[in-house]
Formats: C-alpha cells, sequence, structure tokens
C-alpha cells in the first residue's frame, strides 16, 4: 500500500478509535454475557480496538490501497475445554451476522494434513435485530473478529510466532516437524484433560453418600480459578468491601466520583483482566491481597503514593474497583512490567482512570 493511502487511512482510523474502542468494550460484555447464560466457564474475555501504531505496520505490508481483511476490533475467549468452545460457537452463529468467506469455524479444522492447533476464528457483525436497536444502531457498520480459543491454543497463539523464525532450508524443515509434533501433543492434551473431566463426573455420581465430604475435601486441594461471576458474588456477598476502599481512595486525596452501573461494570472487568494477568487468579488468592492491603493501612498509603506522584497529570475517576485495579498494578509491576499491556487492556485500563484514555 502506498505511503499517502497508509496516511490517510492512519488519520481517519486515530479520528474515529474512540468508536472502535467503545465497540469492543460493548461487544466484549455482550459475549461475556452470552457465555455465562450459556452456563460455560471461562479464564478470560478480552477485547481491544488495533493501536493505530499496529494498523500503519501492517497497512505497511500491503498490497491492495484498502482496508479489507484487516480486522480492527477483537473479542478473545479463553476457555477450559474444547466442548467449550463448540458451545460458545453455535450461539454466536444465532446472535451475530457471519462473514464466512473469512471465518475459520471448528469444522475446517478437521483437516488432519493442517498445520498447528489453530483457533476458531469468526468475522462477525451485529444482526439485523440488534443493529436495529437506538443502542447499538451507531455499531451497525462495524466488524469484529471473535477468537475461540482453550488455553492450550493460546500457548501456541502465543510461543508459535518466536520460534518460528526464518532459517536454512535443512534447519527448516527439522523445525517444521518438531512444531507438528508439539501441535499435535497439545491437541491431545485437551483432549485428554476433556475426557479426564468426564470420568470425574461420572465417577462423581457413583461416590457412596458416607464419601461425599471426603471428596469435596480433597477437591479443595486444587483451587480452581475465579470466574467473573464468581469475583462479583465475592463483592456482592461483602459489600463492606467495596465500601471500604471506595472510603480508602478518598482519604488518600481521590476526588470523590460517582459512577454509572455500566462505568462500575467495566471497572469489575478491568479488574478481572489484571487479577488474572498478574496471578491472583483464585479466590483465596484475591482474600489474601485484600488483607494485605489492610494490613497496617498498606493499601491507603499505596494510594496516597499513586495519587501524589500523578496527581498534576491525571484527572482522577475512581471508584473502589479502579482503587483496587492500581494497587495490583502497583504491587505486581516487577512481574506486570515484563508483559504486553498495551494488547493485555491492563494500560487501557490505567489511563482509564487517571482520565488520559
Amino acid at each position: 500500500m502506498d505511503k499517502r493511502r497508509i496516511d490517510e487511512i492512519g488519520i481517519k482510523y486515530v479520528e474515529s478509535l474512540s468508536l472502535y474502542e467503545e465497540y469492543a468494550t460493548r461487544i466484549r460484555n455482550l459475549i461475556q454475557d452470552l457465555v455465562e447464560l450459556e452456563g460455560v466457564e471461562f479464564y478470560a474475555i478480552e477485547g481491544w480496538a488495533k493501536p493505530p501504531a499496529e494498523l500503519l505496520t501492517l497497512l505497511s505490508s500491503l498490497e491492495e490501497n484498502e482496508l479489507s481483511g484487516v480486522d480492527l476490533v477483537t473479542v478473545r475467549v479463553l476457555l477450559r475445554f474444547p466442548e467449550d468452545v463448540l458451545k460458545i460457537e453455535e450461539v454466536i452463529k444465532s446472535e451475530f451476522a457471519i462473514d464466512s468467506s473469512r471465518s475459520v469455524p471448528s469444522s475446517g479444522l478437521e483437516d488432519p494434513y493442517r498445520f498447528g492447533y489453530p483457533a476458531v476464528v469468526y468475522i462477525l457483525s451485529l444482526s439485523h435485530i440488534r443493529a436495529g436497536l437506538r443502542e447499538w444502531m451507531k455499531y451497525r457498520n462495524l466488524s469484529f473478529r471473535l477468537e475461540l480459543r482453550t488455553m492450550l491454543q493460546e500457548a501456541w497463539a502465543t510461543i508459535f510466532p518466536k520460534v518460528n523464525q526464518t532459517v536454512g532450508s535443512l534447519s527448516e524443515k527439522k523445525l517444521t516437524r518438531e512444531l507438528v509434533l508439539l501441535a499435535a501433543l497439545l491437541e491431545k492434551a485437551d483432549q485428554g484433560f476433556l475426557s479426564l473431566r468426564n470420568e470425574i463426573k461420572d465417577e462423581a455420581l457413583l461416590v457412596p453418600p458416607n464419601q461425599i465430604g471426603k471428596a469435596k475435601s480433597a477437591s479443595l486441594d486444587a483451587e480452581k480459578l475465579f470466574t467473573d461471576e464468581e469475583l462479583y458474588n465475592l463483592f456482592r456477598d461483602d459489600p463492606s468491601i467495596l465500601g471500604k476502599w471506595n472510603a480508602a481512595a478518598v482519604s488518600a486525596g481521590f476526588p470523590e466520583f460517582t459512577p454509572s452501573a455500566d462505568y462500575l461494570r467495566e471497572s469489575f472487568n478491568y479488574l478481572c483482566n489484571i487479577l488474572r494477568v498478574a496471578g491472583i487468579d483464585t479466590l483465596s488468592e484475591v482474600k489474601k491481597f485484600l488483607a494485605d492491603m489492610e494490613s497496617d493501612n498498606k493499601g491507603v498509603r499505596q494510594l496516597r503514593t499513586i495519587h501524589d506522584t500523578f496527581k498534576k497529570k491525571a484527572n482522577w475517576r475512581m471508584d473502589p474497583f479502579s482503587a483496587l485495579f492500581l494497587l495490583v498494578l502497583n504491587f505486581k509491576w516487577d512481574d506486570l512490567k515484563e508483559k504486553d499491556l498495551v494488547k493485555l487492556n491492563i494500560k487501557k485500563g490505567s489511563d482509564r482512570i487517571s482520565g488520559t484514555e
């Protein structure tokens, strides 16, 4: 694509970036609602608009002078088992309009000679009915990319580009063979975990009544990762947690701010995201983190430090979920700084709180 056309598209995209970011958030929340209504547990749901710098880099490699084939909004759902991917796949088929020419459904991954362990991908847009609703009308001409991945498929997608480097022809053959073997192992592991889960379900039905207590006790030894609903219930069942951190933010110097229900929900989504990225991904770890922040007013002191450090640059919009977000960001910074905070939506969450997005 010629430079003049790239500049034109880039300028136009930057001017409309807030719309795409808003669309990414709305679609992410809608997908989450659909997944939860289906009763499927998920590890994470992420949504983002393509960063302008990344778009410009991509455009420079294209031959055509158009945006066709470029996905500006992406939503990624990380699931635990292959059968969960199939369940969500059926839901989205009934909820969205599908661009079949650019989508890769599960049926398209059945080729025994395919390379790697790719995920299900759909290019979607709003259905005619939803696009006609007043609250969705401004997004009616926008599409988005939906990726449905198991966590092992995510591992493949993350690691594969790092090792798939251009090498000599002899080494390339060896590398390709090794990658094929590794992809097969990951796919086999996914199926193995699913089979194991189904076996456990079957055996659970056969546990004698006098052994149920023992079975429950054993299951506690390996605590599962929290879902968004479970974390939400933690705060719902003990409202004092949010009240406490709202008061802590005010006492640390942050201005009082009354968020709307939608704003508070978005803050909760950002908190879920950063907790998982930071490795605080079970309810016991969340409770331990909260207790640590409460001890000796550690959290309040850190919030005051954050406020005083950035007060000249920020236009704070603080709610209790956002206060906890900043504490995780601060205390887990050594781990988080090694990650792609833009792609993981951590930077956007931080900018949103400081009012700089």
